[in-house]
Formats: structure tokens, sequence, C-alpha cells
């Protein structure tokens, strides 16, 4: 795994995230939860990203607090997120949390599978 400067998160969390999960934690009305970014096995690409909140700290996980929004990454996630800019998009065609990951050798149409 890079190393990174001092100072540098593994992951990009845009203004526009932190608003739309503030924004989705007051409705859940639980200080504790955070946002989970993960990679699993699977979708059309081979790899997969999965968001979730969670409550839960686990040894491995890497955190990047920005506001009043914390997302958490598994050391095993993060080893294919390192460098990634996590956004969220509320266009015409719908809303969705977006991942543009420097790793991904290639994504599918929609964008939520990449093969590295």
């Amino acid at each position: 795994m890079p190393v990174l400067p001092e100072g540098v998160d593994p992951i990009v969390v845009t203004d526009a995230v932190v608003g739309k999960v503030a924004e989705m934690l007051a409705e859940e009305g639980d200080p504790s939860l955070q946002l989970r970014v993960f990679v699993t096995g699977g979708g059309c690409s081979g790899f997969q990203y999965g968001f979730a909140f969670d409550d839960e700290k686990k040894a491995d996980d890497v955190r990047v607090e920005k506001g009043p929004v914390t997302v958490v990454v598994d050391a095993m996630s993060l080893q294919y997120l390192m460098g990634a800019e996590i956004d969220f998009e509320d266009k015409l065609d719908g809303a969705r949390f977006v991942i543009r990951n420097p790793n991904a050798a290639s994504t599918c149409g929609c964008g939520s599978s990449f093969a590295v």
C-alpha cells in the first residue's frame, strides 16, 4: 500500500458527499453512524463499490473526517480505493454516489463496478 505524505487523506471526499451524507444522517437520528465505503467481488467488471451506514469501528478501518461526516474504508477495500475521489451527483437521470478511481483499469457503463 502506498505511503501518503502526512496530512494527505487516502481518499478524497467532496463537499457534495458531506452535504448529502449529513442530510441522510440527520434523518437517521443516530450521531454514531458513519459512511462505510467498500469493495466486493462481483458486478459486470469484476469488483463493485458499496456504501452503507455503519456504527461499527473496526481495527483496520481508515477514517477520513470532513466536517460532520466520517467516511471509513476497511484495509482490504482501501487497496483498491487509494487516491479515489468519492462524489455525489444529483442529475436528471438520478442521484447517486460516484467514485472516480485512478486504480480502475476499466469501469462498467453505470460506474458501479470496475476492473483492476
